[in-house]
């Protein structure tokens, strides 16, 4: 994937035009993409718990507004533009993930689940936010910083 600590901010973070549910799509394909040699309708449905023919009907659309190539029962990639959303829509996860178990101590399962809720829902602006407060908190943390310390004990009570 890639570091969200060592990537411009302003480039990461930006709105797709795109409803949470066609966000989901393309962030499991880039995700399948990942770790399968080709990525299948029946792989997007078996990730999503979907069936088949709402996943063609999805595909359809992100084809119709240039974010996908797909022929109907062929493999299904991302173009460069659908590549540009699926990393906007997976920083915003890695870093509310990141947020959630670095800063406010979730346990890792439930920083995932909290993330995947409000990924979809966050404005880019809020999400740069988070994102230069983790760069701090990280940096403080490393320093040893009290206040990293005392807001961590302030969670754990």
């Amino acid at each position: 994937m890639f570091n969200i600590f060592t990537t411009d901010i302003d480039k990461l973070y930006g709105n797709t035009d795109l409803s949470p549910n066609m966000e989901d799509y393309i962030e499991k394909i880039a995700f399948l993409s990942e770790t399968n040699e080709v990525v299948r309708v029946s792989d997007i449905a078996a990730i999503l718990k979907i069936k088949m023919p709402s996943v063609t009907a999805a595909l359809n659309k992100l084809k119709e507004q240039g974010l996908i190539e797909y022929e109907k029962y062929g493999n299904i990639q991302l173009t460069p533009r659908g590549g540009m959303i699926a990393k906007r829509v997976i920083s915003r996860h890695l870093c509310l993930k990141e947020f959630f178990s670095r800063v406010l101590k979730l346990p890792e399962e439930e920083a995932e689940n909290e993330a995947c809720r409000i990924e979809h829902h966050i404005s880019p602006e809020t999400c740069k936010r988070i994102h230069k407060l983790l760069i701090h908190y990280k940096s403080d943390e490393d320093r040893n910083k009290d206040w990293v310390k005392d807001l961590g004990d302030a969670l754990s009570k």
